[in-house]
């Protein structure tokens, strides 16, 4: 068992810290979790931390950011105290800047929502909608909570599909290692030893030769253009047409695909029922919901059924025009609740099974790359088999006519 030193706030607003002995980080958190206390820092007994790092502002940031909050207000912190509590308690340099200026803009009479509007790259527009509803209807802390779940599911799905990357990455990262072990030592000592005993290498040798002889004669002109490659295709992905093209390969991955598309339509569920259950209209909701998302492909979709939906136009008749976006399970669910008049509920019900299934095939997804896995390996071990045996074979039967 570890030892993790952590930081954080009671449901009652009251500054907490102590040692909690846990296996990993994650078992630790979860524990303080049970606890009602919202962890703002933990490390390991023994961890060399910086006490300010300056790093991106991930989503279980603003998770806790939200949880927090909700819990300073409900014990009666002011809310200028609370954002000054919570800017002085991050350890992240940027999103510290960040909560100075909303507390600065509160102490000035802002309110919340509009401070926070004033950074978009961090606060997104159905987030600020949802807490501008919560200070008119005097909801706040729920709304709060509720973007807290909703942060906190979108990065329990992110770290789980991150982490199942880990084992095909390594298998990929070993083949490529020994790829260059080949190209680099053995097959040119191979090359030699048959050209000293004038000895006629095997045809797939001969070509593996001329790779090998390529890449130890040109290797820091490949690299510089493999670096440059990447350069250009980063900044390509970062344009309109580049992010469809990146989208559109990502969905159409064997198994990672389906993985990314329920992901992107929990966001799109979870947003929108938060919203509805504020009291926004549903043909203004879906605006924000397309306007806060990401994926080009479902931004699109989403703006094209806000529109529709003004018009008069069923929701779930506007979402057959992509089912390959939107399979016919939301579609039902849509229209059982235009038809109940109950359309929070029937979104609850499929948001429901959508965490259901995306926690099970996350928990299965090493698994199922097993199979995949196997395959890469296998042709790695062929390439070995043309590339050392063939010649050395060659070269025995040679050796055995002497």
């Amino acid at each position: 068992m570890k030892k993790f030193e952590f930081r954080g706030f009671d449901k009652e607003g009251n500054f907490k810290v102590g040692i909690i002995q846990a296996v990993d980080k994650e078992s630790a958190i979860k524990t303080l979790h049970s606890q009602n206390l919202v962890v703002t820092f933990i490390k390991e007994v023994g961890e060399i931390q910086p006490l300010i790092t300056w790093g991106n502002i991930s989503l279980l940031d603003l998770a806790f950011f939200y949880r927090a909050l909700k819990y300073l207000l409900k014990s009666g912190t002011s809310l200028d105290e609370a954002i000054k509590s919570l800017a002085n308690q991050t350890n992240k340099l940027n999103f510290k800047r960040v909560l100075e200026d909303v507390y600065n803009n509160i102490l000035a009479g802002v309110p919340l929502s509009q401070s926070l509007e004033k950074h978009p790259s961090i606060f997104d527009k159905s987030a600020i909608r949802l807490i501008r509803i919560g200070e008119l209807s005097g909801n706040l802390e729920e709304v709060l909570e509720n973007l807290a779940k909703h942060y906190e599911n979108q990065h329990k799905f992110k770290t789980k599909l991150i982490q199942s990357m880990y084992y095909p990455i390594i298998v990929i990262l070993i083949f490529l290692v020994t790829m260059f072990v080949l190209f680099f030592n053995v097959i040119p000592k191979i090359a030699n030893l048959f050209k000293e005993n004038n000895l006629t290498l095997p045809l797939v040798t001969q070509y593996f030769v001329i790779i090998s002889e390529f890449l130890v004669n040109n290797g820091i002109y490949v690299l510089l253009f493999l670096i440059f490659v990447i350069y250009i295709l980063v900044e390509y992905f970062r344009s309109d047409e580049g992010k469809l093209v990146l989208y559109n390969f990502l969905s159409n991955l064997p198994i990672f695909g389906i993985l990314l598309k329920e992901i992107q339509i929990l966001n799109f569920l979870e947003s929108l029922s938060y919203l509805i259950k504020g009291g926004v209209p549903i043909s203004e909701s879906l605006k924000i919901v397309g306007e806060s998302t990401t994926n080009p492909y479902y931004k699109s979709a989403v703006l094209f059924i806000a529109e529709e939906t003004e018009k008069g136009k069923p929701i779930s008749l506007s979402l057959s025009n992509f089912s390959d976006l939107f399979p016919g399970l939301v579609q039902q669910a849509f229209a059982t609740g235009e038809r109940t008049g109950n359309l929070y509920n029937s979104l609850i019900t499929i948001i429901d099974y959508y965490t259901a299934d995306l926690e099970n095939r996350t928990n299965n997804l090493t698994e199922a790359l097993q199979p995949l896995m196997i395959v890469i390996l296998a042709a790695g071990l062929v390439f070995v088999e043309m590339s050392l045996l063939l010649p050395i074979s060659q070269l025995a039967k040679s050796l055995s006519t002497y």
